[in-house]
Formats: C-alpha cells, structure tokens, sequence
C-alpha cells in the first residue's frame, strides 16, 4: 500500500508530466500548421510560376489586374466586331463549413480572381485588405462580391484563383482559409448553359460553395439607381437576375445599416455589372429592391421590380416608387468584345 506522501508524489509526477506534453503540443500544432499553409499556398506558387512563364510577356505580372474595361459598346455606333458572348454570371461565394481549428465569427480578407482568354489578368471578384475584412459567421457566411468589373468570356476554360485569410489578434497570427487554383471548363459543360450551377471547392480548412451559371449569347448591363423624391435615409436590399435564371446577383444589401447614398442621390452598390442573354430579344434583365424605413420591422418592407428587355447599345429607364421615396434605375447595355 502506497502512503499519502508517495500518492501525493505519483500524483504529482503524473500532473507535470500532462502540462509539459500540453506545453509541448501548442508548438507541434503550429509546425503542423505552417505545413500545413505552405502546402496551400505552394499549389498557389506553382500556377502563378506556370502563369508567368507563359503569359508574362504578353499581360505583364502575374498580380496585375485586368485592363480591358466594362461597357466598351454602350454608345452608338458600335463597332461591327462587337457582339454578343458566352459569360459567366457568379451569384455567390459562400464559406459553406470550417475545418480544424478555424471557427465562426471569422473576419476574412483576401481575393476571388477569374482569368479569361480575352484578357488573362485578374478580374476580381471579391477583394479586401486586412484592414476592411469581412465578418462571416455560420448564419451570414457569404462574401460580399464586387465585381467582376467586365464580363468573364468563355471562348476558353477559364482559371478561378482564391486566396483567402482570416485575420488573427497581430499579423502573425493570421491564418489561411483557402488557397487554390481550379478551372471551369466552358466546353464540357456547355450542355448545363443557361441553367443555375453549383460547385464546391473543398480545401483542407472550409469549403467554398460557388453559384454561377453559364449564360449563352449574353451582353454586359450596367445597372444604376439614384434617389429621386423622398427620404435617402433607409434599409435596402437591391438585386438583379435575368427571367431565365431565379437566382439573384445581389448588388447591394445594407443589412442592418443605412444604405449608402453619395451627395448626389446615387445608391453605391457593392456591384453593378451583371449580364443577360441578349440572343432574338428573348432575354430579359430584372432589377428588385426590397426597401423600408428606419424604425421599421422587416414585415413592413416593401419590394418592387422593373423588367427591361436588352437592346444592343444606349440606355433603358424605369421608377421603383416604394412609397418614402422614389428612385429612378438607369441601366446601360453594351455588347462584348
């Protein structure tokens, strides 16, 4: 039978040894994460070596961003080459689930890119510096998207690159959510056009999920709304989908906040390209908002919506009325390239 004083040493041993293998674990974890990083950030590594040693000479660095410019054919005359084009229409990008360690509320910072045949820079989609993340967390897990800036051709397969961080305490402490490379082959999946898509792009601490559709024979709509009568002081949800698609782009949702207009009446979107089917005048465009007051419960919101039908160049225009106030909605059409 063991005494007192020797449990009490057992005891004793038994405990130092447990906090100096707990002591010992935080650095293996960390070494496991730092392989872990650098194994995500090299898939990364290589694509953009193999990108520059092709393309370089052509489109400059492999961080620049894409030069070709949004609505190039909105005004007459249009130039005979102008027509119309396969794009991609990106609804969202949501962070569907955590793995290992990481956990909800995350502030995200980072990049959503696509390339394109026309123009191989980045044309990105969502985008934000350490110092302006976004907040996910398991209820409200999609990013805010702002862009693309112009259509995304598929004449080609294009490349979707993501690099997305979450913000720790100090720089040091910031971790990578997700690093990867993957392709949409617009060939292969021709027969799916014109139809909602969904992916999910697994890495080793979330899975993103990507909404998106293949849009056949499509031009670019720049859609614009301005406060024109009545109150600029309220909560609103704006968002546009074309009527073959019910899917929506979201191109502004202020959520709890005021929506942010500028001095002259302008609504300031988070996005405000989107694109439609234009082939034999069968497309149409569909612009909603869903608007009310300060003070007001979400049960007294109103909602409106304006079809447009496409047209080759100039512009089309149309009134929400939501009662507090009245906004005017401009939306310019532009054939691609």
């Amino acid at each position: 039978m063991l005494d007192t004083a020797g449990i009490e040493k057992i005891t004793g041993q038994k405990r130092l040894a447990a906090e100096q293998e707990e002591g010992n674990e935080e650095p293996k974890r960390s070494r496991e994460d730092e392989a872990e990083e650098e194994w995500m950030l090299r898939r990364l590594a290589n694509f953009r070596l193999d990108w520059t040693e092709t393309w370089s000479d052509h489109f400059g660095d492999v961080e620049k961003r894409t030069e070709a410019p949004p609505m190039r054919f909105s005004q007459d005359p249009v130039p005979s080459y102008a027509k119309l084009e396969d794009a991609l229409q990106i609804f969202s990008v949501s962070v569907l689930e955590l793995k290992g360690t990481m956990c909800w509320p995350i502030d995200v910072f980072g990049f959503i890119a696509t390339r394109d045949s026309l123009h191989r820079n980045r044309n990105y989609i969502f985008e934000r510096t350490r110092d302006e993340c976004q907040t996910l967390t398991a209820e409200h897990s999609s990013l805010v998207l702002t862009g693309p800036c112009r259509a995304i051709l598929l004449d080609d397969p294009i490349a979707i690159e993501v690099e997305l961080r979450v913000k720790g305490t100090r720089p040091s402490e910031d971790k990578v959510l997700s690093a990867q490379i993957f392709e949409y082959n617009c060939i292969t999946w021709i027969g799916k056009a014109g139809s909602l898509l969904k992916d999910m792009a697994p890495d080793l601490r979330c899975t993103l999920e990507f909404r998106y559709a293949h849009l056949q024979m499509a031009l670019e709509a720049a859609i614009k709304v301005w406060i024109s009568e009545g109150l600029t002081d309220f909560y609103g949800k704006f968002v546009a989908r074309t009527a073959s698609i019910d899917e929506n782009v979201t191109l502004l949702d202020s959520r709890d906040g005021m929506v942010s207009v500028s001095d002259d009446g302008l609504v300031e979107f988070s996005r405000d390209v989107v694109f439609v089917e234009g082939r034999d005048g069968h497309g149409k465009l569909i612009v909603g908002v869903q608007a009310r007051q300060s003070g007001d419960d979400e049960a007294s919101s109103v909602c409106k919506e304006v079809t447009f039908v496409p047209a080759r160049s100039g512009e089309s225009h149309g009134i929400f009325d939501v009662g507090f106030c009245k906004m005017s909605i401009v939306v310019a059409w532009s054939l691609l390239f």
